[in-house]
């Protein structure tokens, strides 16, 4: 089986800050300056530190396309893939190519990072969030085109679906063989169970006729008491007698 090559999924951080023009009034300067502190705690891997300047920024500029792509950035550092695409998704709106370009790269490795992770319990979820991640490098690659990233992506993630929709095609009759074993292995089981029944059937039967000849037997012995009372001493006698003559 040829091996497929790994994808290339670190994700894209945006060192720009926010632009001067966008930062006017009070709110705005210290989202710009929130953005700053944001990213020297991102550079040094203290990324909950990092959202909270993010977030902060985000609070004062919900529309930034900087602050939700490294807010996006962020979240995927910590391996919350769905949180950072949903922040990548707002990036889009950008008015630069560049960012947008980027977002689009970041978010087919986020649904790439998600359709993995539901390899093993969801194949059809799994292919679904990698022909999701096929798009998004198309479109990077459509606007950046030196985006080479996003171009092996696209080639590997092709060659990997490919693997897998040859998979979800074999599932059917590999479940069909695991129903008719099952089915063939509760069909013995039942059968043991009856013959196991039928042989406990016929030692219960034996017990009770034995048990039945014993109880007519002691019936029979209290019947001859019964009749040799009520006929007394003289039969007593006679059975003497006869036993004398006998001798």
């Amino acid at each position: 089986m040829m091996r497929i090559p790994q994808i290339r999924t670190s994700v894209i951080f945006l060192l720009w800050c926010i632009a001067a023009e966008c930062a006017t009034g009070y709110a705005a300067v210290g989202a710009s300056g929130n953005v700053r502190a944001g990213n020297r705690l991102y550079r040094d891997g203290k990324l909950d530190a990092a959202l909270e300047k993010y977030h902060a920024a985000s609070a004062a500029l919900p529309d930034s396309d900087i602050v939700n792509f490294d807010i996006g950035a962020a979240w995927y550092k910590k391996e919350e893939y769905q949180k950072a695409a949903e922040s990548f998704t707002k990036a889009l709106t950008s008015e630069h190519k560049k960012i947008e370009a980027d977002a689009l790269y970041n978010l087919g490795n986020c649904k790439y990072k998600l359709g993995k992770l539901k390899e093993n319990t969801d194949l059809a979820t799994c292919v679904g969030l990698l022909r999701e991640s096929l798009d998004y490098y198309k479109r990077a690659v459509a606007i950046d085109q030196k985006n080479a990233d996003a171009r092996f992506n696209h080639e590997v993630i092709e060659r990997e679906l490919k693997v897998l929709l040859d998979k979800m095609k074999k599932e059917p009759q590999q479940d069909q063989d695991k129903q008719e074993k099952k089915s063939q292995e509760q069909k013995e089981e039942t059968k043991q169970g009856s013959g196991s029944a039928d042989k406990q059937a016929g030692e219960k039967g034996k017990d009770n006729t034995g048990k039945k000849e014993e109880q007519a037997g002691q019936q029979q012995k209290k019947e001859e008491a019964r009749q040799e009372q009520k006929n007394g001493p003289d039969a007593q006698a006679g059975k003497k007698e006869a036993g004398e003559k006998n001798k």
